[in-house]
Parts: C-alpha cells; structure tokens; sequence
C-alpha cells in the first residue's frame, strides 16, 4: 500500500491537461449544458478511482454519496443536453477522467491546477463555440 503523502517521481505535466482541456472546449458547445455536469461527473469518478489504486480506506457513506453524485450526474447531463448533448457529454467525462488519472500521483495544489485549467478550457469554449456557431438561445414562460 503507498503513501498518498508520498509524491509520485512523475513529473506535473500542465501540457496534458491543457491539452485535454482544449479538447473539453471544442465538444462542450455541442452538449447543450451538459458539460458542467460531466466535468463534476468525471472528477468524482476519477476521486474513486484515485482512492481505489493508492488503497484509501473511504468509509461507506463517502463510497454512497459518490454513486448518488455520478446517478445524479448522468441524469443532469441526460436533462440538460437534451439527451443527445447529454450522450455527446460522456466523451467529456472520459477525458476528466483521463486529466484525473494523470493527475493522482501529484500533489494537491498540481491536481487543484488541472481541474482549474479543465473548467477554464470548458467555459471558454462553450461561448466561443457559441459564438461561433451564432446559436441563439430563446426561452420564454406564460403566454
């Protein structure tokens, strides 16, 4: 069993994610709204994995709240993308879940870096994807 205290030889490479975080951006203004809800589904999802191969103990509470958070997470994405952006979503959340994967090793401060770069990559190319695509969002309530 290792240390979590102990950090890996591998080097923080912000390259990746900056990387990942560019892809992130080019799928996000095709999943409706979705995105932000695959961005939290994939950093829970990696939170477990990360747990599971340094051999943390999570108690059973944490271990139920994590199911119930990736549940409620696909069924965000399913409402909020309109069930189509919500399936092209998935494709986000296997990238946070490769930035997290890559991120375990590294210290708190580097993997707090590589989830900030995600969602800045993520909102910058939401609105430049939608201004790009001249998308015009209309809603309206009553008569």
């Amino acid at each position: 069993m290792t240390d979590v205290s102990d950090v890996s030889d591998r080097p923080f490479r912000l390259t990746y994610h900056v990387v990942i975080a560019i892809a992130v951006g080019l799928i996000a203004p095709f999943t409706g709204f979705a995105w932000p809800f695959a961005l939290l589904t994939g950093m829970v999802i990696g939170r477990g994995d990360r747990d599971r191969r340094t051999g943390t103990k999570v108690p059973a509470a944490t271990r139920v709240i994590r199911v119930l958070a990736v549940t409620g997470g696909v069924l965000a994405m399913l409402f909020a993308g309109a069930v189509v952006g919500g399936l092209i979503a998935l494709a986000i959340v296997w990238l946070v879940l490769v930035s997290e994967r890559m991120s375990a090793d590294a210290d708190p401060a580097d993997r707090t870096i590589a989830r900030l770069v995600l969602v800045i990559g993520a909102v910058i190319g939401f609105f430049v994807g939608w201004m790009l695509l001249d998308v015009n969002v209309s809603i309206g309530f009553g008569s």
